[in-house]
């Protein structure tokens, strides 16, 4: 008998073949394998509320203590030379892209090649601090800002049409120096946002000593935060820990970050401006409840003493180029919406681009006053719905007024008929404020 079962498995083997027998002789991904169980259980728990909870204390003091100083043309000679002793051993991917930084002398104050898994970060300055200089803004890219994305040249090009358009009255800091997501589930998550956010406000903090070294201490010279995308909850996450800046501008952002009013952040009344093109995918996940761990927080377009601006239409030239250098041919004039319009927002000469263009150089509309909240805002809870059956305890059925398997209620059980929780059932609104 056991030579036979021996036997057996040898057979199975053999059909099977040597790569599925090297997968099987493979350890388990263990992490993989509890994220899978983890959002099985989150689908499988039926109907889930998710409440808010209290916001976690932040500590501003520590930005402006861990300020290295060093002057930005230091920085950028020093990041250049990096970029030449990185480009002598770089691979057919890397090389044109540092042949490029180092054949238009892009002035980059952050070089760091071997971050997010060898795609590289950066952190660039557009344009130049000097006695014209009103405003250097700092630009946010959105998911996927590694060196070796195309994401590298398009911000690059975004941020030399704004200054281009100013006379020198502009200077665009693009900053991606550090660990981002990458896709729409990486960029769900809240992990990335907390330490880029305290990155970019101890920079922030490095501009204006740099602004101050350069112009004098009496120098006005404004700092605008923007961010696209999911550099939108970076910037959120920033304000929260202290962001140096005179305005911030969410474009087509993923949220406002850990918060629930502008009175959670360190300066509540600073004038704040978002842009959101209808139709844009952005706003299926904007302020929307989301499990622990997901999520950036409420939607900037309905946030509370925002200005909302409006995107509008395309330029009227057919000639002119997209967002990605195509003539916009019958497009031109159309209104600014849909799918693509997450990145058409940044089409130059459209009207959305206006609109960033002058909360960059201090010519939009002003943002309404921003007084004290009078009440204090209603908890806010959403059921999920049901999406599998579950199986629910006895005890489960009696702590939970009623509930049975299948998020039924029996009528008459439990205080209020079942009424009296608050929430709403799947096939209703979703959402109730609980007083």
């Amino acid at each position: 008998m056991q030579r036979w079962t021996l036997a057996r498995r040898e057979g199975r083997r053999r059909r099977a073949g040597a790569p599925l027998a090297g997968r099987l002789l493979r350890p388990p991904n263990r992490l993989r394998t509890g994220l899978t169980l983890a959002g099985l259980l989150l689908v499988t728990a039926g109907t889930q509320v998710i409440p808010k909870l209290p916001l976690s204390p932040v500590t501003v003091t520590t930005v402006a203590a861990a300020l290295p100083g060093v002057p930005f043309e230091t920085r950028i000679e020093a990041n250049l030379d990096r970029v030449v002793a990185a480009f002598g051993g770089a691979d057919p991917d890397r090389a044109p892209v540092y042949q490029t930084i180092l054949d238009q002398g892009l002035q980059l104050l952050d070089f760091e090649p071997d971050a997010n898994q060898g795609q590289g970060a950066w952190a660039e300055l557009v344009g130049s601090i000097d006695e014209r200089t009103e405003t250097v803004g700092i630009l946010v890219p959105g998911g996927a800002a590694y060196i070796l994305d195309k994401n590298f040249r398009k911000y690059h090009q975004r941020a030399s049409d704004l200054v281009a358009a100013s006379n020198g009255r502009l200077a665009v800091v693009v900053w991606a120096a550090g660990s981002f997501p990458k896709g729409w589930l990486q960029g769900a998550l809240t992990r990335y946002q907390q330490p880029l956010g305290r990155a970019l406000a101890v920079f922030s903090h490095e501009l204006r000593t740099e602004i101050t070294r350069r112009a004098g201490p009496d120098a006005d010279v404004r700092i605008v935060a923007a961010g696209h995308s999911f550099g939108g909850a970076i910037v959120g996450a920033a304000e929260r820990y202290g962001l140096e800046a005179d305005a911030v501008l969410h474009i087509a952002s993923a949220g406002m970050a850990d918060v629930r009013d502008p009175y959670d952040y360190p300066i509540p009344t600073r004038p704040r401006y978002s842009i959101t093109a209808p139709g844009d995918l952005i706003g299926f996940v904007q302020g929307r409840p989301a499990p622990p761990g997901m999520g950036h927080g409420p939607d900037p377009d309905r946030f509370r003493c925002v200005r909302t601006l409006p995107t509008g239409r395309f330029p009227a030239d057919p000639g002119l180029p997209d967002d990605l250098g195509v003539p916009l041919g019958d497009r031109a004039g159309d209104e600014i919406r849909g799918i693509h319009s997450h990145s058409d927002v940044f089409v130059k000469f459209s009207d959305a681009w206006w609109q960033i263009y002058w909360v960059f150089v201090d010519a939009a509309p002003p943002t309404p006053d921003c007084p004290p909240p009078t009440k204090p805002e209603p908890v806010r809870a959403r059921v999920l719905p049901l999406a599998v059956p579950r199986v629910v305890t006895g005890s489960q059925c009696r702590a939970g007024g009623g509930l049975r398997p299948g998020g039924r209620h029996r009528p008459g059980h439990g205080h209020g008929h079942g009424h009296g929780h608050g929430l709403t059932g799947p096939g209703s609104a979703g959402v109730r404020d609980v007083q």
